[in-house]
């Protein structure tokens, strides 16, 4: 270590309180971006889980066709040979884990009093738990019975119990428009209730059989929903999902493949400005502790006179007392930066592994896009570490240097009358 860095560091410890102050400040400058970011991309993560596990997929197949008309749920824009389409897409892209069978249309719901359109999907009750996680988030009763159960049962959505009253054992009415154009009514057994946590895009599921029954035996597939292992970190999901879905677009190509991604498009904008608001709150506190780097460096420096002559008077160049000053602003930015790296990576530990339960932080508000039942883990993010870091280093460099150069204009000569 050269001379210069010898002395900056006996003076940086030597004045312990300032440089303790201003490490702190720096520390929880960085501490709080870190904690700030990781958290807002658990938020991020959750979010677009949530539509993987309940609604979107981590890859949804459809017509073009049914696409362009999606928002009317039509039941004559569906997926020819599903099974070989399903096939095909696992052999396209290896990621996939299991593919399952939906087909949605518009339905009344009916308590024999009060009555309210619906969302309803028809599912294959054993592929759909391989794909979504619905079956291990039923509140109260079971999921759909598998082939051979018992007819006419549904799972509601706690919403809809609600409104309508309806409990586990109960009838709800339901009717709807068939495959061939016309309309059929029936009464259906509730099977299970749905947490409403969930914000499912559906509000009742039943199985291929009893949709069959319901809405014609012709009832067509119209979406294909595939699973992937979960990836350790949403940028990695998305563009696992992206390049699942392009590999599964050019093996299908009278096929639509939507990876995740896009269906979480709107959400996923939102992104940058949340990420321009952690950047501005550490800059607003790095700020401060610049200002506070300026003090201490300049209080150093009025303090020292008598030394700053003495060195000149042994040799020292201006530029010399510069860099020693200077030297000494970066040890006390490092200082705080890597106390703000040891801060925000034990927070960010612990609700990495621990995480936060949002029913109880929000005793069950509407979150939006957040499953209320959900629990919140911060995401690793290397980059964070990395910025926070280089900017700690930075704002202590360019907070260092107005002071330095006050120093290194001193004369031996003025300097040295304070002897």
């Amino acid at each position: 270590m050269g001379t210069l860095w010898k002395i900056a560091l006996r003076n940086v410890f030597r004045h312990g309180r300032r440089t303790a102050i201003t490490a702190i400040v720096m520390m929880v400058g960085i501490g709080t971006y870190i904690v700030y970011d990781s958290i807002l991309g658990g938020m991020d993560r959750l979010a677009i889980d949530g539509m993987v596990r309940y609604s979107a997929s981590w890859l949804k197949v459809r017509t073009p066709a049914y696409v362009a008309d999606e928002t009317g749920t039509p039941l004559d824009h569906g997926i020819p040979d599903p099974a070989g389409t399903a096939a095909a897409m696992r052999r396209a892209a290896p990621a996939i884990k299991a593919v399952t069978p939906r087909s949605l249309f518009v339905g009344q719901a009916s308590n024999y009093i009060d009555a309210e359109p619906i969302l309803c999907a028809v599912v294959d009750p054993e592929g759909d738990a391989k794909v979504f996680d619905l079956a291990s988030s039923i509140s109260s009763g079971s999921w759909l019975a598998p082939s051979g159960g018992p007819p006419n049962q549904v799972v509601i959505s706690a919403t809809l119990a609600k409104d309508l009253g309806l409990k586990v054992g109960g009838t709800v009415i339901l009717s709807a428009r068939t495959v061939y154009d016309t309309e059929n009514a029936d009464e259906f057994t509730v099977a299970g209730i749905a947490d409403g946590g969930l914000n499912l895009p559906a509000s009742l599921y039943m199985s291929y059989a009893d949709g069959k029954t319901f809405l014609g035996d012709s009832l067509p597939v119209t979406e294909l929903d595939a699973s992937s292992p979960r990836a350790p970190n949403l940028e990695d999901e998305l563009a696992a999902s992206a390049a699942g879905a392009k590999a599964v677009g050019s093996a299908l190509p009278s096929l639509d493949a939507q990876p995740i991604g896009e269906f979480a498009k709107d959400y996923l904008a939102l992104k940058d400005s949340k990420q321009k608001g952690s950047f501005m709150i550490v800059f607003v506190i790095l700020l401060i502790a610049a200002v506070g780097i300026v003090n201490t460096i300049l209080m150093s420096v009025y303090s020292r006179v008598r030394e700053i002559g003495v060195l000149r008077a042994y040799g020292m160049t201006a530029v010399d007392i510069k860099k020693l000053f200077v030297r000494e602003g970066l040890i006390i930015g490092a200082i705080g930066s890597l106390a703000g790296l040891l801060l925000g990576g034990g927070f960010v530990a612990w609700l990495h592994g621990t995480g936060l339960r949002l029913a109880s932080l929000f005793n069950g508000l509407d979150l939006g896009a957040f499953p209320a039942n959900g629990v919140l883990y911060a995401e690793w993010r290397p980059a964070d570490f990395v910025i926070g870091l280089a900017f700690g280093l930075v704002a202590a460099w360019l907070a260092a240097r107005s002071p330095a150069k006050r120093a290194a204009r001193m004369e031996p000569t003025d300097a040295l009358r304070f002897v």
